[in-house]
């Protein structure tokens, strides 16, 4: 059975890919926006989310600069309909950094966790234009394989 804490840290170019465990309260509070209380109530939820194999967070880092620019959550992980809920925060980051992530996320969807579909509120043009050109449709708000 896949254990979705087993996938980190996954280091790309750019960035090292990491549970929000490994980040400084306050680091992760100005990304997010909140206050430490919740921020704190967050991180312990994502926690315990990652451990009942229910979901998958990440924040990326970029290396040079060592800040976060990025959250990466996958969550209502179902490994027998195979489908998840996709959502994403992106900071200030380039095409060609938003075209490492997409890469790095469709390995992940499609060759690790082998979902079929992914439900979205939003996301970047780019992780869509790399998700509909290898086989997923999109039918708002979901990204469906065909």
């Amino acid at each position: 059975m896949i254990k979705l804490k087993s996938y980190r840290p996954f280091i790309t170019k750019n960035f090292i890919w990491e549970f929000p465990t490994h980040f400084k309260l306050k680091e992760v509070s100005e990304f997010i926006n909140e206050d430490i209380p919740r921020t704190t109530e967050y991180i312990s939820n994502s926690a315990k989310e990652i451990m009942r194999n229910k979901s998958v967070i990440w924040f990326l880092k970029n290396k040079e600069t060592g800040e976060i620019v990025a959250l990466i959550s996958f969550t209502s992980v179902n490994f027998i309909k195979k489908s998840a809920k996709l959502q994403m925060i992106m900071g200030e980051i380039s095409e060609d950094q938003k075209m490492e992530i997409a890469n790095r996320l469709f390995i992940f969807v499609d060759e690790q966790l082998e979902l079929n579909s992914l439900h979205f509120d939003q996301l970047d043009e780019i992780i869509l234009k790399k998700f509909t050109l290898n086989g997923y449709n999109m039918n708002k708000p979901e990204l469906k394989r065909s």
